[in-house]
């Protein structure tokens, strides 16, 4: 966005800092049944999660390194085995058991505390493993696309890609580290658009894509009205981000996109770098598709790296609908289509 004059950068600079305080979040035409949600690692598996808790209105989902949904199990006893097996299976340590794990959303969906898998029906599914990704391995995306089967996402919805060269990361055209790099800030240049093609795959043919600033401009936004706690106690930012485009502040018909970070992904760790630059705002700029990127943060004790809860560290139902951090993320949703 441009600015006029230094003391419009600073007050600019300060804003989006969270130095003076996030504005509310604003209203938009917004179509809330297009809204559709992606994420990295944690990020991964919080956008699964959140795809199958909210399915009525999510109708799509890009999964970079992310295992299926409830692989932890709640099995906090055990949780160094589930985390384990979740990320990193090894000889006598399984995959994760995408039936069973099918059958505890079926059991969770009856007792309502998800949608109805039968909205899944016409969910559209992009899957990422990396070769080069040592975090979150194969096996593990593998179960994620056997869970989206069971739960009856059809094969021709399902686009899986994989690439022998690709680290632990979102992948871009041209930004970011080393294509094989599993470090901050998880976002590396393979001469690959990954946010193109997950939006693509989730709402088909799209515009060509253009610079964001053209097209739109990123807001900092307070995220402490969307929780009944101070933020930090959930292990949320006080301030996210989000994307609109001019069109949408025109009062065009919009659409949402939910960007989940990975660990040590959140800006308190790596700046703007992913709201700004991981390309999903190139596309959305010229297709009316508001990105909204919530912010977890970390918290010594429970969460040190900043990770999104997709074991239980935050509540006992991480999983469903009564989740902290969903339930605040689904009520962004829907202040930005001004159902709240």
């Amino acid at each position: 966005m441009a600015v006029g004059g230094l003391g419009s950068f600073l007050l600019l600079a300060l804003a989006t800092s969270g130095a003076w305080g996030a504005a509310k979040l604003s209203a938009y035409n917004v179509d809330v049944k297009q809204s559709s949600v992606s994420g990295l690692s944690a990020g991964g598996f919080m956008a699964v999660q959140f795809h199958i808790a909210f399915s009525s209105v999510v109708m799509g989902a890009g999964v970079i390194a992310g295992g299926p949904y409830y692989c932890a199990q709640g099995r906090q006893f055990a949780l160094w085995f589930y985390l384990s097996q979740c990320t990193r299976p090894f000889f006598w340590l399984p995959a994760p058991n995408a039936a069973r794990l099918a059958a505890y959303a079926e059991r969770f969906a009856h007792r309502g505390q998800i949608d109805a898998l039968t909205h899944l029906a016409g969910a559209r599914v992009y899957l990422f493993s990396g070769g080069k990704d040592y975090l979150v391995t194969r096996a593990v995306v593998n179960s994620t696309k056997a869970f989206y089967r069971y739960v009856g996402v059809a094969d021709a919805n399902i686009r899986y890609e994989t690439n022998p060269a690709a680290g632990h990361a979102i992948l871009t055209v041209d930004y970011g580290g080393a294509c094989f790099a599993t470090i901050a800030p998880f976002i590396n240049d393979c001469d690959y658009d990954q946010a193109g093609a997950i939006l693509q795959h989730i709402y088909g043919l799209l515009r060509a894509p253009a610079p964001s600033s053209r097209h739109g401009e990123v807001l900092a936004f307070s995220q402490a009205e969307f929780v009944h706690v101070p933020p930090e106690t959930l292990s949320m930012s006080e301030t996210g981000y989000v994307y609109v485009p001019t069109a949408c502040r025109g009062g065009d018909r919009c659409r949402i996109h939910i960007v989940f970070h990975g660990c040590q992904q959140a800006s308190e760790a790596i700046g703007d770098r992913l709201y700004r630059h991981a390309g999903y705002n190139n596309w959305a700029g010229t297709n009316k598709i508001i990105v909204l990127y919530p912010q977890a943060m970390a918290l010594a004790a429970r969460n040190p790296n900043g990770c999104w809860d997709w074991w239980g560290y935050d509540s006992p139902d991480y999983y469903n609908k009564k989740a902290p951090q969903m339930a605040a993320v689904m009520a962004m949703v829907k202040r930005l289509a001004g159902e709240d």
